[in-house]
C-alpha cells in the first residue's frame, strides 16, 4: 500500500473565511443544512443528484465533531474531525471501520473580505489495484464536493445562527 494524494481544483467562495470555517468545522451545522435540503428539495449543485444519494443512505446522525452515515449494503461509516486550525484547516478522517484509511483536508485561504479560496485534498492508503479503480472517481467526487461547498451561502447561514 502507498499513500495516494488527490487535490481538488481551487474554489472561490464569496464569504468571509471565518464564516466558512465556522460552518465547515461543525458537523452539526452541516447536518441541519442537509436536512433542510432534503425537506425542501433545494438544489445542491449541477452534478449532485440528492434523490440518488438519498436512496443509498438509510440514516444519518451528526454531532459537532462527527458524521455517522448508514449506507445500504455497507453498514455505518463514520467521518470525524480529527484536527482544526482556525480559520484555515479542517482535517477529517475515518474511524477505521471503512476499509480505506484516509484523511480529507479542507484548506481555506482568505484572499479578500468576501473572497475565500478552498482546496480539498484526499490522502489515502490505496494498493495499486484500488488506486487504478478509484482514482478517477475520487478526483471527480472531491471536485464535486468542492463545487457544492463553494455554493453554500455561508453569510446567510451565519446571520441566521444556523
Amino acid at each position: 500500500m502507498s499513500t495516494t494524494k488527490i487535490a481538488s481544483e481551487i474554489f472561490k467562495i464569496e464569504s468571509p473565511v471565518r464564516d466558512v470555517y465556522a460552518f465547515l468545522s461543525d458537523f452539526g451545522k452541516i447536518g441541519r443544512l442537509i436536512e433542510m435540503v432534503k425537506q425542501t428539495g433545494m438544489p445542491v449543485g449541477e452534478n449532485v443528484d440528492m434523490q440518488k444519494i438519498s436512496e443509498k443512505i438509510e440514516s444519518t446522525r451528526f454531532t459537532e465533531d462527527a458524521c455517522y452515515v448508514v449506507v445500504k449494503g455497507m453498514g455505518e461509516l463514520v467521518v470525524r474531525i480529527v484536527e482544526k486550525e482556525e480559520p484555515k484547516l479542517i482535517k477529517l478522517g475515518g474511524d477505521g471501520v471503512f476499509p480505506l484509511e484516509f484523511n480529507l483536508w479542507i484548506q481555506l485561504l482568505e484572499n479578500g473580505p468576501y473572497d475565500t479560496r478552498m482546496k480539498i485534498t484526499f490522502h489515502g492508503e490505496l494498493n495499486m489495484m484500488m488506486k487504478m479503480l478509484l482514482k478517477g472517481k475520487l478526483e471527480k467526487g472531491i471536485n464535486q464536493l468542492g463545487e457544492s461547498l463553494s455554493k453554500i451561502p455561508y453569510g446567510l447561514l451565519q446571520s441566521a445562527q444556523f
